[in-house]
């Protein structure tokens, strides 16, 4: 099966959806994350709460849009040719992750040089104030909640997680928006999703809401990538990184009993979406049901077989010394100190051409020697602990924006705006890849980011910025595989991972078709996730996470039903619910036979 397949049959499943009238959520998340995707889940009531709390929303958004058509046509331009300056001033308030991190050289996320750079491109042109809108990253929810109460919200919300935004749309804190007018102030974004296919995304309840960016090889979760002491694995006498479980914990032992680790699988506390994923934990070829109804990326799948072998496993770690005895105390930014300092085997982040992790490994550690974890792109099972190297796909849309609830006409207008100014090539090159000379230099044609750009004014921020272009793109790309990689390869360091990073692309291009695909995506609405999403996620499974990882393991399976069984009563079984009502009644996408 060809590696798109999957994605034309969840389009046509949603095209058919909107045929019928039917279609309120669908879609996957990339991750950071940032990473990441997730099921489409918003409250199935969301009709009329919806209605009720947007209805003045949708009254501007339409006459905005006769406002734009009325300025376009009598000039007959439009996107960037028909923009004009508004009368008086316009404040355009925009999110962007403040993810905690300070060693990228820019601590001020709100305020530093390439937001001043937008205000003055763009912003003082068209008489826009443009207002950079600080959320935490790993408390997105909690910080948009916030702004909602405080009737605060950014002109914009914008996400990875569809979940999240079907939620936000189900609590009122959104409006529809008039494609028409998306058309004529931002026929370049626009056109994106068109020839990316992620058109058929956009509604909710049966109407606009939402505006999607690109995701350039979503099959793959290429940006995210693991690297290992190569020198640890030679000094004990084995060879690369692990193929299976039993693997793993014989290395742990080996670097334990040699004194090079004390707890080589370090830890920290569940936190974020995302946690605990048992993609390489299911049984494979996976059950349909089962993928359809527990197969999801946000809510931690307590209850499950995978989980069950996820968490086991997390047991054995920890009692056996591996895992760091303190875990759940510390951060996840804790990890990154560990590695840096040699105390631990791995570290996973989003690959880009400026590492600071990486840069003070090697200047903590200047003789070691790292390697890259790459998927072979065949199945590989551990028959002992059932753990395959199977991974999570990302999805062919990135970040989705929508407009909130209390923005005006202006404002909306001036977010399209925006995203049409920022959709345009010279723009989005320059906020990608920066200044030449400073950021980047040209090579042989090409541009080479500079690997060391410490007290530049113009120091671009996490993953060359991603945090403000993420609205138009999840990733920076020159056309082809080999370039893109190449670009976001570390640079300036001792080792070159190019060709280890472009291995894993292609092993994991490959496993997509060998059972690692993409998440279950629904063409209707959950009001259970709305309704116990984030107590199941936030609150209830850290806990029985850590009861399951510090018992001993001769009570983990009477505990894993134990509190499985909780967790089912305190809402998951009404997701697992509701999800197969769906399933059943063709409302999702199927696996690929």
């Amino acid at each position: 099966m060809k590696k798109d397949t999957l994605q034309k049959v969840l389009a046509s499943a949603l095209v058919g959806a909107m045929a019928m009238g039917t279609l309120t959520g669908c879609g996957s998340e990339p991750a950071d994350s940032s990473n990441s995707s997730s099921s489409t889940q918003s409250s199935s009531s969301s009709s009329s709460t919806s209605s009720s709390s947007t209805t003045e929303g949708s009254s501007s958004s339409s006459s905005s849009s006769a406002e734009a058509s009325s300025s376009s046509t009598s000039t007959g331009a439009t996107g960037i040719d028909s923009f004009t300056a508004f009368d008086s001033k316009v404040t355009l308030k925009i999110p962007v992750y403040d993810r905690g991190d300070s060693s990228n050289g820019v601590s001020d996320v709100v305020n530093n040089y390439w937001t001043q750079w937008v205000q003055t491109n763009f912003g003082d042109k068209y008489n826009i104030d443009v207002e950079y809108v600080a959320i935490t990253r790993s408390a997105v929810m909690t910080d948009y909640t916030l702004l909602a109460a405080g009737k605060d919200l950014p002109t914009i919300c914008m996400e990875y997680d569809y979940d999240k935004l079907a939620t936000w749309q189900s609590e009122g804190y959104l409006q529809p928006y008039d494609m028409e007018q998306l058309k004529t102030i931002a026929p370049t974004y626009y056109q994106n999703m068109v020839d990316n296919g992620i058109d058929v995304y956009t509604q909710l309840n049966g109407e606009d809401y939402l505006c999607l960016g690109m995701r350039p090889y979503g099959n793959t979760n290429y940006t995210f990538i693991t690297w290992y002491r190569q020198d640890w694995v030679e000094k004990v006498g084995m060879t690369g990184y692990p193929k299976t479980s039993a693997e793993r914990l014989e290395l742990f032992q080996k670097l334990v009993d040699e004194g090079i680790a004390e707890h080589p699988a370090g830890g920290a506390k569940v936190s974020g979406a995302g946690a605990d994923q048992n993609y390489g934990w299911r049984d494979q070829p996976q059950d349909e049901l089962t993928w359809a109804t527990t197969g999801d990326y946000q809510i931690p799948a307590l209850s499950t077989e995978a989980q069950k072998r996820f968490l086991k496993f997390e047991n054995e770690l920890f009692n056996r010394g591996f895992k760091n005895p303190e875990y759940y105390t510390r951060d996840l930014s804790e990890q990154d100190s560990d590695f840096i300092n040699g105390k631990t085997f791995e570290w996973s982040g989003y690959t880009s051409s400026n590492m600071e992790v990486l840069k003070s490994f090697y200047e903590a550690n200047p003789d070691a020697k790292l390697g890259v974890k790459i998927n072979s792109g065949k199945l590989e099972v551990d028959p002992e602990w059932k753990s395959t190297n199977s991974f999570r796909p990302t999805n062919v849309f990135g970040a989705m924006t929508a407009f909130s609830n209390t923005a005006t006409e202006d404002q909306i207008k001036a977010a399209m705006m925006y995203m049409e100014w920022m959709a345009q090539e010279e723009n989005l090159f320059t906020m990608t890849w920066g200044i030449e000379g400073k950021n980047y230099n040209m090579v042989d044609g090409q541009p080479v980011a500079v690997a060391d750009q410490k007290g530049l004014e113009e120091q671009q921020g996490h993953n060359n910025n991603v945090d403000y272009w993420m609205i138009v793109t999840a990733a920076k790309t020159l056309g082809n595989i080999e370039d893109d990689i190449k670009a976001i390869a570390p640079q300036g360091l001792p080792q070159d991972f190019y060709e280890d990073i472009l291995a894993n692309y292609k092993g994991e291009n490959a496993m997509y078709n060998n059972g690692a695909y993409s998440d279950c995506n629904f063409a209707t609405s959950f009001d259970s996730v709305t309704e116990y999403g984030t107590t199941l996620k936030e609150e209830l499974y850290p806990e029985y996470r850590d009861q399951l990882t510090m018992c001993k393991p001769e009570e983990f399976d009477a505990l894993y039903e134990e509190l499985s069984q909780k967790y089912l009563d305190a809402g998951y079984q009404a997701v697992i619910d509701e999800r197969k009502e769906a399933y059943e009644a063709g409302l999702s996408t199927k696996l690929p036979k």
